[in-house]
């Protein structure tokens, strides 16, 4: 649907992406794709896109694939009869701003990857994992992460943002996402259908693009979501993404499973990056100048935990302690 009232511009995709090219099995390279859909439930062709993203995220995490989502949700379709509640006016306007960047118009359902390319048809699954690799195999300067994730209470959460080699001129979007979304709406377009939505921006703050505790104030979740939070390094004057890092929200009130790290001659590695991932979340950690850890906020379920060491060296976690409903279904050690 083309958004009335706005002068229509080509849309291309650069050369360079007709010819996708596959990221290696190892995972080697700096390179991500950041997928951005601007849907609204207003709008009659945006189902299929909504559907056609679902399947690229459940895609891209079988094949551990460094892929963000990011679903805007704009507000200009409400006036169609049904009001989108996900919708904002932030969304409405980031698209606006990308239309004065790439070469593109305002329209749903729209996909834009990593600020740089516009997808021929949001609906193609195909084609969105043909760019989605291109662009994962693409090596990136810049890098961005998230650590030391805490739920503040149920609507608020900080965390530990280190960037590396921002250029002047960038910043930092901070974006919760909400995935397990629908709703059936009532009225408009797409009444009496039942729409499924993946990683719904919920809300998103700007912060300069510097290390340091970051905050981030979110609405109260819906029934059955799952929450995440994402950071986008961006160039605020072109609207590319530099890079990007995403962490799973903790519930409150989760268990806590603790360890240590050592090597084979028991002293203890500092500096371990730790990621405990169930099938809907990912909790991060690291180890301490003694090796210690703790994961917190985690619900019952069946985790892989996986640690990157800061050097190539030998080692082994010890659990100290292991709650009653947390099942480690695989250890996984990366250099």
């Amino acid at each position: 649907m083309k958004h009335p009232g706005f002068m229509f511009l080509a849309i291309f995709l650069p050369t360079a992406l007709s010819s996708p090219v596959p990221l290696h099995a190892d995972g080697a390279g700096s390179g991500f794709a950041v997928v951005e859909l601007f849907t609204s439930e207003g709008c009659s062709s945006c189902p299929p896109a909504d559907e056609a993203l679902s399947r690229l995220v459940r895609s891209a995490q079988e094949k551990k694939l460094p892929v963000y989502v990011l679903e805007w949700h704009v507000d200009y379709w409400d006036y169609l009869g049904w009001k989108d509640p996900w919708g904002s006016r932030f969304a409405t306007d980031r698209q606006y701003s990308y239309a004065s960047s790439l070469p593109s118009s305002v329209y749903t359902p729209q996909v834009i990857i990593n600020g740089q390319a516009v997808a021929s048809y949001a609906g193609d699954q195909q084609e969105l994992e043909a760019l989605t690799r291109s662009f994962a195999a693409l090596p990136g300067k810049s890098a961005i992460s998230l650590t030391q994730v805490r739920r503040d209470s149920p609507v608020s959460v900080s965390a530990r943002m280190e960037v590396m080699n921002a250029p002047s001129g960038s910043d930092v979007l901070l974006v919760e996402v909400e995935q397990g979304l629908s709703a059936t709406p009532n009225a408009g377009e797409n009444a009496g259908r039942t729409l499924v939505h993946s990683s719904v921006v919920r809300a998103v703050k700007v912060v300069p693009a510097v290390g340091g505790d970051v905050a981030l104030q979110f609405p109260p979740a819906a029934a059955g979501a799952t929450r995440g939070l994402i950071a986008l390094l961006e160039d605020a004057r072109t609207m590319r993404i530099l890079a990007a890092a995403q962490a799973g929200l903790p519930e409150t009130g989760g268990s806590e499973l603790s360890g240590r790290v050592v090597d084979t001659e028991g002293r203890a590695i500092a500096g371990v990056q730790i990621q405990a991932c169930s099938a809907t979340l990912c909790i991060p950690s690291r180890t301490d100048e003694q090796g210690f850890f703790t994961l917190r906020g985690m619900p019952a379920g069946s985790y892989e935990l996986d640690f990157s060491l800061p050097r190539s060296a030998s080692a082994r976690a010890m659990l100290l302690d292991h709650p009653k409903g947390i099942v480690v279904s695989k250890v996984v050690w990366l250099p």
